[in-house]
């Protein structure tokens, strides 16, 4: 008899032992597959926030927190993307290598922003278009009616260049006693970038603008005090600001500036509550604001080494790259390192770059 012999516990007792060790193992396996895993993704994410800090965003998406939420969630990895890249469309594309078609503006599309009304008919008319045009002016904001004279002149059509590969130089914060420094380097290579100003007036200040503008490369408004707290204290005192940098540009260059570069970024602690209606106004007057998505920390005084490291790791793998340097409040180290970073762009021996000037046919790199 098999069962109740001495065979048959025999038997059980090495049935259970095996499971017993089987069983733990299996199982602690699945569980360390699936850690690895996790810890890979997170790892993938924690990259990502990473990339996020080093474009200036850490204080607008608070990344860490985000991350907190999201890690132990992986399947929504696309929805952490999305909201932590909610304002940069472009920094998420890049995230999720989604390739975007180059679309056509129309810069009537500037003048004012978009209608939508669900009970428009198919002959494109909308509920508004029958509001009088009084009722519209009135309800217009004051500030609309400030310096009439302050609009970009754009063409009716822009068709955005193909600029794949594309590493766009700009400098903010000049033009200083390092301007010309900077400018040698562009020359002798060269190469056309972009310069944000903040343009004080004086005799030398625009005998340094019209080296810029004689060299051929572009000249977009910056600032013409730089006091955060005073530019963004209302969509007025910002205008005020604005005319004052873009009248000391054009009176010394006979340049109209077209481009513009918010102090601190168009996402900045100082600019919360007009942040909106300062976009809305500057974009209904044509002016095309651009912020970016590789920063050399220069004006954190970051070293040569870390701006150099900033530039080669953040670049690489964008389809395009506005670069951060300053020209002024980046200090020496920015002019010690622009020639590697010049060399690293054209020959870094794993992709190839073009080195281009930012203009209104280059599609904007806004946050």
């Amino acid at each position: 008899m098999y069962f109740g012999s001495v065979r048959f516990f025999k038997h059980v007792i090495v049935c259970v032992t095996i499971l017993l060790i089987i069983v733990p193992t299996v199982f602690c396996f699945i569980l360390g597959s699936k850690a690895s895993k996790l810890e890979n993704e997170n790892g993938e994410l924690k990259s990502e926030i990473t990339d996020l800090r080093l474009s200036g965003h850490q204080s607008r998406y608070e990344a860490d927190e985000l991350y907190e939420i999201y890690k132990e969630n992986l399947e929504n990895k696309d929805d952490f993307l999305k909201l932590v890249y909610r304002d940069s469309p472009e920094l998420y594309r890049n995230a999720v290598g989604i390739e975007e078609a180059l679309p056509t503006v129309s810069t009537s599309a500037l003048t004012a922003a978009p209608v939508t009304d669900e009970s428009a008919d198919n002959s494109g008319s909308v509920g508004i278009e029958d509001e009088p045009e009084e009722a519209l002016a009135d309800d217009a904001p004051s500030y609309e009616q400030l310096y009439p004279d302050l609009y970009a002149e754009l063409p009716e059509n822009i068709i955005y260049n193909d600029d794949m590969d594309y590493v766009y130089l700009t400098f903010d914060d000049g033009p200083s006693k390092y301007t010309q420094s900077i400018l040698d380097y562009l020359d002798k290579y060269d190469i056309k970038a972009t310069f944000f100003v903040v343009p004080d007036g004086s005799e030398e200040s625009s005998k340094r603008l019209q080296s810029i503008a004689k060299a051929g490369h572009t000249i977009g408004i910056h600032t013409a005090t730089h006091e955060y707290n005073k530019i963004y204290e209302s969509v007025e005192s910002y205008l005020e600001d604005f005319k004052t940098a873009y009248d000391r540009v054009y009176e010394a260059t006979g340049v109209k500036c077209k481009l513009f570069r918010f102090p601190g970024g168009s996402i900045n602690d100082y600019n919360t509550e007009i942040r909106d209606d300062l976009i809305a106004e500057m974009t209904r007057r044509g002016f095309i604001y651009f912020d970016w998505n590789v920063d050399t920390s220069d004006a954190m005084g970051a070293t040569w080494t870390e701006m150099y490291n900033n530039v080669r790791t953040q670049t690489i793998d964008k389809n395009r790259a506005v670069i951060l340097m300053h020209d002024y409040n980046g200090g020496y180290n920015t002019i010690l390192v622009l020639e590697d970073i010049i060399k690293w762009i054209i020959g870094n021996g794993q992709r190839t770059f073009h080195i281009g000037q930012l203009s209104e046919f280059v599609k904007p790199v806004q946050f």
